[in-house]
């Protein structure tokens, strides 16, 4: 069973004797390991090993290109991890996989998903990497600018080429992150690329160039190549740094490896060099029956974890399909138009399915229609706690105050002074819509009316 999975592409530049260097470097400087490494010559074969550990290199020639790389296998208790490091390179590119895996496979001990293989870090540091697409890999994030507003728009509306998945973190209305973006990155390094939000003006235009993809108000949108999303939002303490990496290599688990970068991919090729070599009477029969033996056993223990495997993949539905996590609603599209809180749109579309269910001139079939909607839809009442807080700032017996117009602010709005006695509140960054309220209370009346005022003038 796949636990981390992911394909790095390295320089051209780069040979295969410094990958595999780098790949025995892994090993040789880790402070777990039972074995022992010594500087041998690294042959296609070769291989260090102890009671529970194994370290096995392959440097085969293709037909279009050269594969090289290692496969680690780690015993514990209970099960095998294997790490395979396969590199593929052609007169073109050359590109890795790192791929860990459980060979024995049991869902009841399956608890977790593997760390990080360090041998990724590595990779990063040490070794030249191309662009993807025109985005450095790194374990940085990258600030969206006006010199690139233009390519994020194409990229998380999937019209780039791009092979990560792009992770856009957005700003609450405090203008503050719901993660720290360099320990995410960080995180995600060698796995997806993380973007920021910077200034206003210029996430104003990533919504009008995305449609409305991009996401907000503290919300992490989740880009993946060709078009898919997903947004991410919790308001409780939770780690949410390890659940948005978990999400990730879940998703890139259930994508296939390309072939050239598998072990058994590799070893098929040797076999069938062997039978080829076994034709032209080049090896002996003895050798080729316990190679094909070797693999029957192989195939074996693959096949006894496959139903074991298939039962896992369908209990990771239910993770996939997190409410944490959320993609396009089959119903409707968000539109464009800021929201003063998380959810307005949705809320404010549920609100007229239930004012639609509640009228008498609704049928009995579309009221089911309607109520089924409405169950499926959880409504968090975002917006009342939104007048709660407006209620409490616009009522006070005090007038509007300094700090009222910081709280205001963190809320997306800003006080302009229009008369001697009047402020008018707008949106920030829209002056589509405002309206005049009371900068001090004239009679016991000014606050309430300042409060319905703002009612009647934004909702």
């Amino acid at each position: 069973m796949i636990g981390f999975n992911t394909v790095l592409p390295l320089s051209n530049t780069v040979s295969e004797e410094q990958f595999l260097e780098l790949c025995r470097t892994w090993q040789k400087n880790s402070p777990h390991t039972s074995l022992i490494i010594k500087d041998e010559t690294l042959t296609d074969g070769f291989k260090y090993q102890s009671d529970s550990e194994s370290l096995e290199f392959v440097n085969v020639e293709g037909k279009n290109g050269t594969h090289c790389g290692v496969r680690h296998i780690k015993k514990d208790e209970d099960s095998e991890w294997r790490t395979d490091v396969i590199g593929y390179k052609t007169e073109s590119n050359f590109k890795v996989a790192v791929v860990t895996s459980r060979a024995t496979f049991n869902v009841a001990n399956y608890t977790r998903l593997p760390l990080k293989p360090f041998i990724v870090s590595l990779l990063l540091e040490n070794l030249e990497l191309e662009e993807d697409d025109g985005i450095k890999i790194e374990k940085k994030f990258k600030e969206i600018t006006s010199d690139n507003l233009e390519y994020i728009s194409c990229l998380l509306n999937g019209e780039q080429s791009n092979s990560f998945p792009v992770v856009y973190l957005s700003k609450n209305k405090s203008g503050e992150f719901l993660v720290d973006p360099n320990k995410l990155a960080l995180k995600l390094s060698g796995l997806a690329h993380v973007f920021v939000e910077t200034e206003e003006s210029i996430t104003f235009m990533l919504q009008k160039n995305t449609d409305g993809k991009v996401a907000y108000n503290g919300q992490i949108g989740i880009y993946w190549p060709g078009g898919d999303r997903n947004y991410y939002y919790r308001i409780d303490a939770t780690d949410h740094v390890n659940n948005i990496l978990n999400f990730v290599k879940k998703i890139l688990n259930t994508r296939k490896t390309p072939n050239e970068y598998r072990w058994s991919f590799v070893q098929n090729l040797k076999y069938q060099k062997t039978i080829e070599g076994f034709k032209t009477g080049e090896e002996e029969n003895k050798d080729m029956l316990a190679y094909a033996l070797e693999e029957n056993e192989k195939l074996k223990e693959q096949l006894d974890n496959m139903e074991l495997e298939n039962l896992y993949l369908n209990h990771m539905n239910e993770v996939l399909n997190s409410n944490a996590f959320n993609g396009q609603t089959p119903l409707i599209f968000k539109g464009t138009e800021y929201e003063l809180f998380l959810n307005e749109q949705s809320e404010l579309v549920l609100s007229l399915v239930e004012e639609k269910m509640n009228q008498d001139s609704c049928s009995i079939r579309v009221k089911n229609i309607l109520n089924s909607i409405l169950k499926a839809n959880k409504n968090d009442n975002n917006k009342q706690r939104f007048l709660d807080n407006m209620k409490r700032i616009l009522v006070s017996q005090d007038g509007i105050t300094s700090r009222s117009k910081r709280e205001l602010a963190t809320m997306g709005f800003e006080l302009i002074d229009y008369t001697k006695t009047h402020h008018k509140i707008k949106i920030k960054g829209d002056n589509r819509y405002s309206h005049s309220i009371a900068k001090s209370p004239s009679d016991a009346r000014t606050p309430e009316n300042n409060f319905r005022d703002f009612k009647i003038g934004f909702l």
